[in-house]
């Protein structure tokens, strides 16, 4: 039996220049998620190593247990699923760099023998997605207000989204990382501020 995942074949629609902005926006969520002290970011380093030089996407660091953390994230804009290929080459780099953590970000799925290779070697892995793709709209309500609060949220919510896949337990992804929970929690306080003031103008 053929296991279909439809993730794999979804690839957001993003500019180059809005990949790499959303990529440092989505570390920046994801520090919020993990609450990371002293996360900071560096982007498009050259690191010189005993073995070479590398080139690096992201390099991100922050302290946990008094112990300063090296991240290495690689940002692949692909119209395919990624490849084991280029897990194994993010492997490399975080062997030679002696950092301790791997994240690779894509606009498209990975292949399972990719998402099987960073499973072994604790590399996460991220997926932008258009927002409407994981159905954050939801059905139409009875009440049209209800329905109009539904569709400002939507629109005011950022063009992208980004899931880590579960690698630890089924090959999905299912933990979102961006937009943070304080994002969305900000736009819905914003709504509902609105409508509170707007409902007491119409009562006045």
């Amino acid at each position: 039996m053929i296991e279909i995942n439809p993730y794999r074949e979804f690839v957001a629609s993003i500019s180059a220049t809005d990949f790499e902005k959303y990529c440092l926006e989505v570390l920046k969520a994801y520090a919020e998620a993990e609450e990371l002290k002293d996360f900071s970011i560096l982007h498009n380093q050259k690191v010189q190593t005993s073995d070479g030089e590398y080139q690096i996407d992201i390099m991100a660091e922050f302290m946990a247990l008094s112990v300063s953390f090296k991240v290495i994230i690689e940002c692949k804009r692909y119209t395919r699923p990624v490849e084991r290929e280029k897990i194994v080459v993010l492997a490399d780099k975080i062997r030679s760099l002696g950092a301790h953590k791997g994240i690779l970000i894509s606009t498209s799925g990975f292949q399972s023998g990719a998402a099987e290779y960073a499973k072994q070697h604790g590399i996460a892995l991220i997926q932008i997605f258009d927002k409407f793709v994981m159905h954050i709209q939801a059905q139409a309500s009875s009440d049209p207000q209800v329905d109009s609060v539904i569709r400002e949220f939507n629109e005011r919510s950022p063009e992208f989204y980004a899931y880590q896949w579960n690698t630890h337990l089924t090959d999905f992804p299912d933990k979102k990382i961006y937009p943070s929970e304080s994002m969305l929690s900000k736009i819905r306080k914003e709504i509902t501020k609105r409508l509170s003031k707007s409902n007491e103008q119409k009562n006045f």
